[in-house]
């Protein structure tokens, strides 16, 4: 591009697919999902930082429209890159990510990010030897390493139960940012380890082809020193264990790190005040921002002239370095060219449909807010007042400045069949035209998201809709 003169942005809305093994939870998990995406493009780190911020501005706006509740916790940029990225959050006990905040200060945190964050640290190592301990087992991608973390077991455990049978409470997020090889998404790590060495070896195979398999032991700073220097695999009972034994018998090694390898449990310290306790929430990802600086426009070229200033000093990049190459930067930015500062949002459309009807449904049916609903009322009545509910119709939605989206059900039913069918739907109001508009020239009108139910004469009607839509 010759020269920037605005902001420039690409916005997209497309079906996209994921390789889900196991699709789940209704719309919450689907091989096949509609996103709609927003990629910007700014001159400076200055302004792609504010155009993130606005983004971000809207997106609680929309979310605050839609009234259902959610998180934003700072989250990990994973294959995304970047060095900032937020993600919007839906609570409910369904959710696959697990969210940690506080209620006294403005920590919001998804764990995967929250666990970098403790990191090795300094802890004095506990001297209490007379609790109970459990492991947890990782293994490596290339299945040459195990490693066994060893923490206090959970205090409801029975003291017959093995460490196989207890899980401990470790952080696997944490445990793979200390070892990067881990494989995490294998279920039974020391099953699958154990196995892949008592296979049959070839025999033509060189017993140098691959380095022999090795345990590390890490403990928890809660572990005593007592119990590391006597802790032994041949303690253990478990017939795995005792494989393991044989296979890692001369090539066995303890990490000296003595940190905290326990998750976040509901009450444990706030890490950001330090006054207060944090919550625990599961959680369903809605939308997420990248703020990615330079890490695509650089290997790609994608560039500018800076207009004025053709020759100008280059522009800070805002993230690491997105090629190993020097070169492709240096003709990237040659005759004063500059890459683009980019960002990359995106909102699942269809998973946030499933989230507000998850959050906001009770018994009788869905319950849509103002701004998602397909429309604002249903207008119902018996036989003989059709024409009178068509005059309301007109009332409520002929085109001026405060109108109402109303729909008319006229369909050849009875009154009580509309009625459940309207709940059904999710109308947010629903207006009947009954017995007591004969009499009295009163609607009845029902709000079950507000639990209002309400006799209003037609002269009031639309400004008491037009009141209760800005509650809705």
């Amino acid at each position: 591009m010759d020269a920037i003169g605005s902001l420039q942005r690409a916005k997209t809305r497309a079906r996209k697919y994921r390789d889900e093994p196991r699709p789940r939870q209704g719309l919450l998990r689907t091989r096949e999902f509609l996103m709609k995406d927003l990629y910007t493009f700014d001159a400076s780190p200055q302004e792609a930082e504010q155009t993130y911020n606005n983004v971000r501005l809207t997106y609680n706006s929309l979310f605050d429209k839609l009234r259902i509740p959610y998180l934003v916790a700072k989250a990990d940029s994973g294959s995304m890159g970047g060095e900032v990225s937020h993600e919007y959050h839906f609570p409910t006990p369904n959710g696959e990510d697990t969210i940690i905040s506080c209620g006294s200060c403005t920590y919001t945190i998804n764990e995967e990010l929250a666990s970098r964050n403790l990191g090795p640290t300094t802890f004095k190592r506990s001297t209490d030897d007379s609790a109970p301990y459990g492991s947890w087992f990782g293994v490596s991608k290339d299945r040459l390493q195990l490693v066994e973390a060893i923490v206090p077991r959970a205090t409801s455990a029975s003291e017959h139960q093995s460490p196989l049978q207890t899980p401990a409470k470790v952080n696997p997020y944490l445990m793979r940012a200390l070892y990067p090889d881990l494989d995490l998404s294998i279920e039974e790590p020391l099953r699958t380890f154990v196995n892949h060495w008592i296979k049959p070896r070839s025999s033509t195979a060189s017993p140098t082809a691959e380095r022999p398999p090795s345990l590390v032991c890490i403990y928890d700073y809660r572990v005593p020193q007592s119990f590391i220097d006597t802790h032994s695999l041949s303690d253990k009972t478990s017939p795995l264990i005792q494989k393991l034994s044989k296979i890692v018998r001369h090539n066995r090694s303890i990490s000296p790190e003595c940190i905290d390898l326990a998750r976040f449990r509901d009450g444990d310290q706030c890490p950001n005040c330090g006054k207060h306790s944090v919550k625990i929430q599961q959680a369903v990802e809605l939308g997420h921002t990248f703020y990615l600086g330079d890490r695509y426009s650089n290997p790609l070229g994608a560039t500018f002239a800076a207009p004025g200033n053709a020759d100008g000093p280059e522009a800070p990049s805002t993230s690491a370095p997105a090629t190993k190459d020097p070169a492709t930067k240096g003709r990237a930015l040659a005759q004063g060219r500059r890459p683009f500062q980019m960002g990359c949002h995106g909102i699942g459309i269809s998973r946030m449909i499933a989230a507000v009807a998850d959050s906001l449904a009770d018994q009788q049916g869905l319950l849509w807010p103002r701004v998602m609903a397909p429309y604002e009322a249903v207008i119902l009545s018996t036989p003989e007042h059709t024409a009178a509910a068509e005059e309301v119709w007109d009332l409520l939605s002929l085109p001026r400045e405060d109108s109402v989206e109303a729909v008319l059900d006229d369909r050849d039913r009875g009154l009580v069949w509309k009625m459940k069918d309207a709940d059904l739907i999710g109308f947010p109001i629903v207006i009947i035209l009954g017995t007591q508009y004969r009499d009295e020239k009163l609607c009845e009108v029902a709000i079950r998201r507000l639990g209002i139910r309400q006799k209003v004469s037609v002269e009031e009607l639309r400004g008491y809709i037009l009141e209760r839509l800005d509650q809705i």
